[in-house]
């Protein structure tokens, strides 16, 4: 019998262990594919359910309604808006006073207001949306104002746009207005995401001229928060039947500030992070319940967490523990604004059906909380922003 030579023997065992490596990987690679395909198949039953919860929200939510009670009037006598720190809570009680009416007629009796701040008249042209969106054409509610006799007032309602939705017309023999077309970004209903870029270049452009901002910080506002802001409107409208933000901007020289609203009328901060999926993961943070919009409004500012249905949830390392996969970061974009908007020295509201917040220039949570009844027809945030004196 023939012996085998020592370099015979050692080429066999080689020639052996490079099979068995070969087939271990050939083994790992199938574990890995059935890993991956499971981990998809999970992922995409985890985005059709959030799209299903997210519908069903919706639907809920923006069902149609009676608008079969008698007429509601609602007097403001005051100030209307969170520009201003006083009036603040007067905002929430008006508010929540008629957002959830069923009225088959409301009327805003603000003949006796003397302010009306871009966050009051973004709310209402909000709730306009809103009435569209819950009721039948058979069953529409009228949505009316009066004229404000402070002849400032009247000509600011008339100049941003408001009196055009709730039916007053101009006179033709008015005085000259004393507001300008630079100096306020008219309110429009907005229908599609193609008119962020246009809108951006006129907040910009009325940043430019009347904010005290530097260039460098105007470019910073534009492309952080005033992006991170109108995307998360434009994703969160009611992309069913149209994306429904609003955008309002107003240069007030009398009290140096120029106010920054933005809008939409979606399901609200609370269901968009209860439907998305990183559901379970918030759940166990907070109770879903309209009591607790305040704090998902906090949750939002200060943690990585998403509403968006294509939002990756947090995964588990194979070497280090609940550490975030690549993309898993998605859910900055509140958090980004909190951050900027501090360097900046800007202070914004934050409102979402039920929920209220409330962000100094130090970028210090002065107010927050939740109320018995809706204080806004979707979600909003403003911000303030100084501005120089008017120039004569």
């Amino acid at each position: 019998m023939r012996r085998e030579s020592e370099n015979h023997i050692l080429y066999n065992k080689s020639k052996q262990i490079r099979i068995r490596n070969k087939q271990v990987r050939a083994a790992n690679r199938k574990r890995h594919c059935r890993f991956i395909r499971r981990r998809n198949e999970i992922k995409n039953a985890d985005y059709y359910e959030a799209v299903s919860l997210r519908k069903k929200i919706t639907y809920g939510i923006y069902r149609n309604k009676l608008f079969n009670e008698p007429k509601k009037i609602i007097t403001i006598d005051k100030a209307f808006g969170v520009e201003e720190q006083p009036s603040i809570v007067s905002f929430l009680d008006y508010a929540e006073s008629f957002i959830d009416f069923n009225s088959k007629e409301l009327v805003l009796n603000i003949s006796k207001c003397n302010r009306v701040w871009p966050s009051a008249v973004t709310l209402f042209c909000s709730l306009m949306q809103w009435v569209e969106l819950t009721s039948s054409t058979n069953h529409r509610p009228k949505i009316l104002s009066s004229r404000a006799e402070n002849t400032g007032v009247d000509d600011y309602l008339f100049h941003c746009g408001f009196y055009n939705y709730v039916n007053v017309s101009r006179p033709t023999d008015t005085h000259n207005s004393k507001y300008s077309d630079i100096e306020v970004v008219k309110i429009e209903r907005e229908t599609k995401k193609d008119n962020i870029e246009k809108r951006s270049e006129q907040i910009t452009d009325l940043l430019d001229k009347y904010s005290v901002l530097t260039p460098e910080e105007i470019e910073l506002f534009s492309d952080v928060v005033l992006i991170e802001a109108m995307s998360n409107v434009t994703e969160h409208g009611i992309y069913h039947r149209d994306y429904g933000w609003w955008l309002l901007a107003q240069y007030h020289p009398t009290h140096k500030i120029i106010s920054l609203c933005v809008a939409d009328n979606g399901i609200g901060i609370r269901h968009s992070l209860m439907t998305g999926p990183q559901r379970k993961e918030i759940g166990l943070k907070l109770k879903d319940t309209p009591e607790n919009d305040g704090e998902f409004l906090f949750l939002a500012l200060n943690e990585n967490v998403s509403g968006s249905v294509n939002a990756p949830i947090r995964e588990v390392s194979t070497f280090l523990s609940k550490s975030y996969k690549s993309g898993a970061r998605r859910g900055n974009g509140l958090k980004r604004i909190k951050d900027k908007c501090k360097t900046l020295g800007i202070p914004f509201s934050f409102l979402s059906h039920y929920g209220y917040l409330f962000v100094d220039d130090q970028g210090r949570v002065v107010l927050k909380g939740s109320r018995k009844s809706r204080v806004f027809a979707g979600t909003m945030i403003q911000f303030t922003i100084k501005a120089k004196e008017r120039q004569i």
